[in-house]
């Protein structure tokens, strides 16, 4: 019986010990290196801190020449922010930040200037702030405290690209994380309460905790799909977990059986 468990527990593991690490590994109530600096879109070179301007702020991580899913996710920023019933720049900020090294300023102004200019409402553009970074060590702390994981590559034809995660970190005005939103469309009510909360200081779990864990990002296709492992390997959590507290229930009643004991 024991070899039996062991070797379930071992089918359980391995379900769920798929191995791949790129992804979002939440830092909720973890603070944010505000002293990293970066330069804008229009290359003006700050500190993180001063980018926050003391205000709650959406910060998404992205790559300005991605083919994949970077637009799609900062156009959900935009249908968002067009319905958000918060004033931008007075009650919250967004910094669109590359993780991409060769990244420079006239790409953050380009990217900038192709996804504002589908913002309908009188929106303030300098309160969202698109940013690169100078060196590899900046972007590295970054993504370390905001438990970013990706992974670059260099296709066939040479050309570099970068596997990663979508989503959204909100974080305090004095830059601790306390709401991430994931995937590529955002619910404007979602995001509003977040930085409401955000203002506050107020840590909450992430919302659809549950279909995130059924879901896993496929890098290669760039999309979420069903984790078949994980939920195969949920089920026979449960049904071992069970099957055991069936079986030392059966056995002490036996025990106690009067019958039995004659």
């Amino acid at each position: 019986m024991k070899l039996i468990f062991m070797a379930c527990l071992v089918a359980v593991c391995v379900a769920f010990g798929d191995g791949a690490k790129i992804g979002t590994y939440e830092r909720l109530g973890s603070y944010l290196p505000l002293e990293l600096t970066f330069v804008d879109e229009n290359a003006q070179e700050k500190t993180l801190g001063e980018f926050l301007q003391g205000k709650p702020t959406i910060i998404s991580l992205n790559y300005f020449s991605c083919p994949g899913i970077c637009g799609p996710q900062i156009d959900g920023i935009v249908k968002s922010l067009d319905k958000i019933q918060l004033k931008e720049g007075r009650e919250y900020r967004a910094l669109t930040i590359s993780f991409a090294p060769e990244d420079s300023p006239d790409d953050a102004f380009e990217s900038k200037r192709n996804h504002l200019n589908a913002l309908r409402k009188d929106f303030d553009q300098n309160a969202w702030n698109f940013l690169v970074a100078q060196d590899k060590a900046t972007i590295d702390a970054l993504t370390q405290s905001l438990g970013f994981e990706y992974e670059k590559i260099i296709n066939k034809q040479g050309f570099v690209d970068y596997i990663h995660p979508a989503g959204l970190a909100i974080v305090s005005p004095e830059g601790k994380i306390t709401r991430y939103l994931n995937g590529i469309k955002y619910l404007h009510f979602d995001v509003k309460m977040a930085l409401l909360e955000a203002s506050e200081g107020k840590v909450r779990p992430t919302i659809a905790k549950a279909l995130a864990f059924c879901f896993s990002f496929d890098p290669e296709n760039s999309k979420y799909v069903l984790s078949i492992n994980k939920i195969f390997a949920t089920v026979m959590l449960v049904l071992i977990s069970g099957f055991f507290i069936y079986l030392i229930t059966a056995k002490r009643r036996k025990k106690g059986d009067p019958d039995h004991e004659s």
